[in-house]
């Protein structure tokens, strides 16, 4: 395909149509329009609907191949449509949300979970899903920290380059590939007081060094496109930023791909005040280098006009649709309209048995235990009571699942039974409902499972809380079970980090997350030991909503507080400690682990030297397990201030009963280096500290040397 000459064959409203996207039901009206906001009224002719250039969303492949025929039949160049969806941890089959599966501190989970989501929506003719999310999320308030990857820029980039490689593989044109959109570009974590859309303000220096690293990344692997933010960035919306959209991601990362607004979002630059109207926000969006706008039309209404007059350079135009054609090429949809949309591939391929078993191999990877106290793992003779609102739930998809159907998932009670557990009762009542009766019953339970957490529209994108406490007054189970004398193992289904100071008194806590389709099979394993838990938290676990945002690799202060040391003029609460509930890194096993002396094999380091780091961990229970170590460092002098903990490295190993393993980490000057303004990397000599240890506060150290390059 030569498109450069397709290009010259087209009129402008063509070209400005190529920009457009819009819900599948503007082309084929009976379709449902699971939309909102200024899409469902736009007011698009005919005319303007068989121009647009993408689709956002579609059911199955009957509708797909029902709307590109439409489409083709009026199309005069016959320019397949390109459909786009937000496929973020599961087409059908679900996988644990995003958050979960980053505890697992396994990159392959990420690449499987994408190649299977990919394979899955593909049989729909879905070509572009908008995954992964990237945002460094320290604020647990914020509804959509369960779409991303938690706090840590290494840990985030690690994972989000394996899932790039699992949605694209080796070769777009094949059927089976996605397309990957990484969003949103940028640093649409950092919202303030963790409000969805809300304001971003931070200094280009942070934005670097903690914020890009992910999208950056996610480019690195091949990701094809990018999402923009619905937030501003110095002042700018996201969206018609030309810094970060021309500056940063055409210049400096030399990105080729397609730009795409996210929902709305060029219109609704009217609302943050840089634009009087559409017409003013068309010529923002194209100069700073907006591609695709996703559900307005100040594009498709405006940018004729504006160029016409000379207002706009119609090589700006050109380029935006260029990339749109090429991307379009490069997935084959040239040659193969129709590609991948198929009721036989996915009768094969959706929710099948191989898919499932990956979805829960990955929730026995994906859930973390917080405490406890030895009640863990169930004893099979037990006698069980379930209770909790959750007692019962099959609404373990979590948000972002939209294809996914919780009402084929199982109970707890039916998996535990399946492994021969004694569950003597099931409720999901309140406490204050229980019968003297049923008090009675539960007390010849020898143990009581607390089913707690959030529901699923609890968390997501604009389902943000001020108060993260188990709502609805969840603690007076621990409470209950504590007043009848019971053990309790509390089993959380939620989306973000909690508050979880007033149910401590649990015999354990086992922190489940959302884990998909096989959510309660996994859980009923990990908890009767027939897996062991191995993940451990990627967001650090305040103790108040007061302490947020409260994450592990902050900047230090210069009167910071210090353990044992009474000095009133330093950074502290009077109420409450600094110190987190559950730090990044945590999460116990069944296994108890001996972490050997670390070595170093040089503390003086130069330019062209590789650091190597061993340490041996000894597995002295009599229970095999994982163990996942994690190697930090800090720059203890630099022109600009470092993070007190900066994570470099982590290794997750199986060690059996009595077994040594020696966990290897190389770190060069590269990785002691950091982001100046424009986002380059400078390294400095002197002296840093080298850190490793099982989470982020329980750590060993030693000091080394990075000597200055000589130069001959």
């Amino acid at each position: 395909m030569n498109i450069n000459n397709l290009i010259k064959t087209l009129t402008i409203e063509e070209k400005i149509g190529q920009l457009l996207q819009i819900a599948p039901f503007f082309f084929i009206q009976e379709l449902e329009k699971e939309v909102s906001g200024n899409i469902t009224d736009l007011g698009l002719t005919a005319s303007k609907i068989f121009k647009a250039g993408s689709v956002l969303g579609i059911g199955n492949a009957t509708e797909m191949i029902q709307v590109q025929k439409r489409y083709l039949e009026k199309s005069r160049h016959k320019i397949p449509l390109i459909f786009m969806a937000d496929i973020i941890h599961g087409y059908q089959t679900i996988f644990p949300i995003p958050l979960a599966l980053s505890t697992s501190w396994n990159p392959s989970l990420f690449h499987t979970m994408a190649k299977v989501s990919a394979l899955e929506a593909s049989t729909a003719g879905i070509h572009v899903t908008f995954a992964p999310m990237v945002d460094i999320t320290r604020d647990p308030r914020w509804g959509r920290v369960v779409e991303g990857l938690g706090e840590d820029p290494y840990l985030n980039r690690i994972m989000t380059a394996q899932m790039v490689k699992g949605f694209q593989g080796d070769d777009l044109k094949k059927v089976g590939h996605l397309a990957s959109c990484v969003k949103h570009f940028a640093a649409y974590g950092a919202v303030e007081a963790g409000r969805d859309y809300n304001t971003v303000d931070m200094s280009r220096t942070r934005l670097f060094n903690e914020y890009m690293q992910g999208y950056h990344a996610a480019i690195q692997a091949g990701a094809r496109m990018i999402m923009t933010s619905f937030n501003v960035v110095d002042g700018v919306p996201a969206t018609v930023n030309k810094h970060l959209l021309r500056t940063v991601l055409r210049e400096t990362w030399k990105f080729d791909g397609v730009t795409i607004s996210d929902y709305d979002s060029l219109h609704q630059i009217i609302e943050h005040g840089v634009a009087e109207n559409d017409s003013e926000a068309a010529i923002l969006g194209i100069k700073a280098g907006l591609d695709i706008e996703m559900a307005s039309i100040c594009y498709v209404n405006y940018l004729k006009t504006h160029i016409e007059s000379g207002k706009v350079d119609m090589a700006l135009l050109d380029e935006a649709v260029y990339r749109v054609l090429k991307l379009k090429d490069d997935l084959g949809l040239f040659e193969d309209p129709y590609k991948g949309a198929s009721t036989l591939r996915e009768q094969a391929l959706v929710r099948c048995e191989d898919h499932l078993q990956k979805a829960k191999e990955a929730a026995l990877e994906s859930a973390v235990l917080l405490t406890n106290d030895g009640i863990l793992p169930l004893s099979k003779n037990k006698k069980i009571g379930i209770i909790g609102p959750y007692a019962k739930t099959k609404q373990t998809n979590g948000p972002w699942s939209w294809h996914g159907r919780n009402d084929l998932n199982q109970t707890l009670e039916d998996s535990l039974k399946h492994l021969g557990v004694d569950i003597l009762y099931v409720s999901d009542q309140k406490v204050e409902s229980y019968t003297d009766e049923e008090i009675n019953v539960l007390k010849q339970m020898d143990l009581l499972i607390l089913a707690l957490g959030e529901n699923e529209r609890e968390s997501g994108e604009a389902h943000n809380r001020s108060d993260i406490k188990l709502p609805r007054h969840q603690e007076e189970y621990v409470s209950f079970a504590k007043r009848i004398m019971k053990p309790s193992i509390v089993v959380l289904y939620h989306g973000r980090p909690l508050d979880l100071t007033n149910i401590l008194s649990a015999n354990a806590i086992l922190d489940a997350y959302f884990l998909g389709s096989m959510a309660n099979q996994a859980i009923a394993e990990l908890l009767t030991g027939i897996h062991n838990p191995s993940g451990k938290l990627t967001m650090t676990y305040p103790k108040s909503i007061g302490q947020v945002p409260l994450y592990y690799n902050h900047l230090n202060t210069g009167r910071p507080k210090v353990k044992g040391i009474d000095n009133e003029f330093t950074g502290y609460y009077l109420d409450i400690d600094n110190e987190p509930l559950f730090p990044f890194g945590h999460g116990l096993s069944y296994a108890s682990f001996f972490y050997g002396q670390m070595r170093l094999d040089r503390h003086d380091l130069h330019f062209h030297e590789t650091l190597k780091i061993e340490v041996d961990v000894t597995n002295t229970s009599e229970i095999d397990g994982h163990e996942i170590v994690q190697l930090y460092m800090r720059d203890l002098a630099a022109s600009i201030s470092r993070p007190v903990k900066e994570l470099k490295g982590f290794q997750k190993h199986w060690i059996k009963s009595k077994e040594t393993i020696t966990y290897s980490f190389q770190l060069t000057p590269d990785d002691l280096g950091f982001s100046d303004e424009q986002g380059h990397l400078i390294i400095e000599p002197g002296r840093f500290q080298i850190m490793v240890g099982k989470d982020s506060e329980h750590v060993q150290s030693e000091i080394i040397r990075l000597h200055e390059e000589v130069k001959s």
